[in-house]
């Protein structure tokens, strides 16, 4: 009892000196505050830049501005930002910059149907410019359909269902009330946590690499060691730099959804998640157990390589595992009970990606799968981490120098 206290006292001490250490760096910081001001630059230029493509901008007049040159009699609503002008009216509007565009009706339609439109001296459309061009064309397409239609003296209310030919009501099977349907945010949530974690993954590791690294070559291991064991030394670097990566995901999750209310006013799709509490839980699991795994690999690697610029060579080569599921998406999207996804799903170095997709695509994870993937990846783990301990006592005296293979897999196997 005393023994384990002992234990998992030195791993905490560790486990805190190097987080501490970790999100102290300026390079720390600033990589975490980096998606909330992206967040918060969008929002801004959103709120600047946006209305003004959406509006009618003042003493320029409505949105679409129209010559009518045809004998066709245009059904204008009342409502509708839509101005039926002369052709020389609109000519001088253009020369003195009150208008930027507008559209003549030619005098053959709609036997004619080329409808022009008439662009004023600029530079070249920019996003505001094509943003209006594509609001006045729908305006446009919907104002031509309705006067046809009203020309042919087609009845109002078979004007109205072609114009709008239907509404879709989602009704429950179960009952009545409305169903909610589908949320794009919510299918793309557990995306984002694989996409996530495999930036925390690089990040992370990152500092991970660094540390190991750095103290060996400086020698500062040298002076731990006296004090810790190689194993509560090396769970301590791992959990604590694992925590690090945890709190800047944990900011930018926070950031997301602190300004998903106001981003959703302005990208569609956005409103409304729905995301059930357990695949919430079920992709943080993956996403803890997903980065000891690849954390205890990468120490090992610090602990093996001469340099920091060979560790970083070898954890590129191990990380590659972490994205290989997103590669095969077409497949978890195609077959979702394919051998090669349930594979995927199975070996720890590409279940937490591949579990993360198969939560975003199926409306109830697979529960046997699920407990199979979580142990798999916390065996693996755990064996990593003491494999990586014993890796980082047994190669401590190499300075500059590469151990041998036999000497490594010695030292896994506790032979050496």
């Amino acid at each position: 009892m005393n023994d384990r206290r002992t234990f998992l006292r030195l791993v905490a001490l560790v486990a805190r000196r190097d987080y501490l250490r970790t999100v102290r760096r300026r390079g720390f910081v600033l990589g975490t505050a980096l998606l909330p001001l992206g967040i918060a630059g969008f929002l801004l230029l959103s709120s600047v830049f946006m209305p003004a493509a959406l509006e009618p901008r003042p003493g320029v007049g409505a949105p679409l501005t129209l010559v009518n040159q045809s004998t066709l009699r245009l059904e204008v609503p009342t409502d509708a930002q839509i101005s039926v002008r002369p052709l020389d009216e609109v000519r001088s509007l253009m020369s003195t910059g009150g208008l930027r565009e507008f559209y003549v009706i030619p005098s053959g339609y709609p036997e004619q149907p080329d409808v022009q439109r008439v662009v004023g001296p600029s530079r070249g459309p920019g996003i505001e410019d094509l943003q209006r061009r594509h609001q006045q064309e729908q305006l446009l397409a919907r104002l031509l359909v309705a006067s046809l239609l009203a020309d042919a003296e087609v009845p109002t209310s078979t004007a109205a269902r072609l114009l709008d030919p239907y509404r879709l009501r989602d009704t429950s099977g179960d009952g009545p009330g409305p169903v909610p349907g589908f949320q794009a945010a919510g299918f793309l949530v557990p995306y984002a946590f694989t996409f996530l974690f495999v930036m925390s993954i690089f990040i992370t590791s990152g500092y991970l690499l660094q540390s190991v690294t750095e103290e060996k070559e400086n020698r500062v291991v040298e002076i731990l060691l006296s004090s810790v064991p190689s194993l509560p030394l090396m769970a301590g670097k791992i959990l604590g730099l694992g925590a690090a990566g945890l709190t800047q995901v944990a900011v930018w999750v926070g950031a997301a959804l602190a300004a998903l209310p106001l981003m959703a006013e302005r990208v569609p799709g956005l409103g409304g998640i729905a995301i059930s509490p357990v695949t919430l839980a079920l992709a943080l699991a993956f996403f803890i157990l997903g980065y000891l795994c690849y954390g205890a690999i990468f120490a090992a690697i610090g602990a093996l390589a001469p340099g920091t610029r060979e560790a970083q060579q070898y954890s590129g080569f191990f990380g590659f595992f972490a994205v290989v599921p997103l590669i095969f998406a077409g497949l978890f999207i195609a077959d979702s009970q394919s051998p090669l996804v349930t594979a995927l799903a199975l070996i720890p170095l590409t279940a937490p990606a591949a579990m993360l997709q198969l939560l975003a695509l199926l409306s109830e994870p697979p529960w046997l799968l699920v407990a199979a993937s979580l142990i798999s990846l916390a065996a693996f783990a755990a064996l990593a981490t003491l494999a990586a301990a014993r890796v980082f006592r047994a190669t401590l005296l190499l300075y500059g120098a590469r151990p041998s293979v036999r000497r490594i897999v010695d030292a896994i196997t506790a032979r050496g």
